[in-house]
């Protein structure tokens, strides 16, 4: 998920980065979205799951 955001959102550079195929990065994606209630297509959401992915790692 951190990969997706710090590619801003771009599936194909993020897919490579990651070594999935796209498909499966959509899957993910979609499993987050269920999972955590958050909507990727929104911008403050996306900010929200990116600066708590962030202060995780501190």
């Amino acid at each position: 998920m951190e990969s997706y955001l710090d590619h801003a959102g771009q599936a194909g550079r993020t897919a490579a980065a990651l070594g999935v195929h796209r498909q499966t990065l959509y899957y993910r994606l979609s499993r987050v979205e269920q999972l955590t209630g958050l909507d990727l297509s929104d911008g403050a959401d996306r900010l929200l799951l990116h600066m708590a992915l962030k202060a995780a790692r501190l």
